[in-house]
């Protein structure tokens, strides 16, 4: 196992907060990742003492402190004789906050998303639903210009037959 941008590494559970930025960051920028406790910086497993208690523990800590929720299957397994546990997660609803702030990861690194960054993350993953051909038009058939409608659609290669099939085709 090697640690990477949708994979971290902790010795221990001694650094919590930290870790769950990690997630956020992780969600952020990939949608999901793993989380391992017990395991060192290089891949190799150093075990801890974990139970049912400790499992619970961490997933209320990341229901606590992540939004909006995410749901992660945390479970405990062994690596080379090792006990150690495993957190599992994934999202589709970034960006993902982690104790109020948005997080994106850097190779190893997770950094803080300035509000530039994240403005432009929101408006770049709302893409689609913001273009303005996307929206609902209340305009009535008779509001508009026949012959610019012919226009466009001959334009556009498509063939003429009447004004709503045109739209509809369009």
């Amino acid at each position: 196992m090697r640690e990477n941008e949708t994979t971290e590494f902790k010795k221990s559970l001694t650094q919590l907060k930290e870790d769950i930025i990690s997630l956020a960051a992780i969600l952020n920028k990939h949608g999901g990742g793993e989380l391992w406790f017990g395991v060192r910086d290089d891949g190799s497993p150093v075990g801890l003492d974990a139970g049912d208690k400790t499992v619970r523990d961490i997933s209320q800590a990341i229901a606590a402190h992540i939004e909006p929720k995410i749901y992660p299957v945390v479970t405990i397994a062994e690596i080379h004789g090792k006990q150690c546990i495993k957190v599992a997660f994934s999202g589709s609803e970034a960006p993902y906050f982690a104790y109020g702030r948005a997080y994106i990861r850097v190779a190893d690194e997770d950094r803080q998303l300035s509000v530039k960054e994240l403005e432009n993350f929101i408006l770049n993953k709302n893409h689609e639903a913001l273009r303005w051909d996307n929206k609902p038009d209340r305009a009535a058939l008779a509001d508009l210009d026949e012959e610019k409608v012919k226009s466009f659609v001959e334009k556009a290669g498509l063939p003429w037959d009447d004004m709503p099939n045109a739209l509809e085709k369009l």
